[in-house]
């Protein structure tokens, strides 16, 4: 069951960021977001690839507990709370609008703005597919 999982997540992944199925199966592992030293280290204008749990969500903020990979579909939250923007406009892959909510793991690529901050361009809602431990 869990390999299944694991090959279901890099199937979608693979294809939500522009990847072939082919490659994903090649690769048997979804993409290591940032650990929280990489990302404390990005500068302002810096794209970052990181996993968020989603704490709260109003209008276009969102705020949520930074995830560090301990395995290839199991995190830890780190004790870092990000602000994200993330309007409505936002492209969401595997999920839509109503998956972004209190618990929702998400997968997101965002340009750093300030610390602890940054604007989302493209979020994976991974929500079943990852385990916080």
């Amino acid at each position: 069951m869990l390999l299944g999982m694991r090959y279901s997540l890099c199937f979608f992944l693979a294809a939500a960021l522009g990847g072939t199925p082919a490659i994903a199966s090649a690769q048997m592992h979804a993409p290591t977001p940032m650990t929280k030293s990489q990302f404390e280290n990005a500068t302002a204008g810096s794209s970052v690839q990181i996993m968020v749990r989603v704490v709260d969500r109003q209008r276009d903020t969102l705020r949520g507990d930074l995830l560090e990979a301990i395995g290839s579909s199991r995190y830890k939250d780190t004790g870092t709370r990000l602000e994200l923007y993330l309007p409505a406009d936002t492209a969401l892959v595997m999920g839509s609008t109503g998956d972004v909510k209190t618990g929702a793991i998400l997968y997101v690529y965002a340009v750093v703005t300030g610390r602890n901050q940054a604007d989302v361009k493209k979020a994976v809602v991974v929500t079943p597919y990852a385990t916080v431990v």
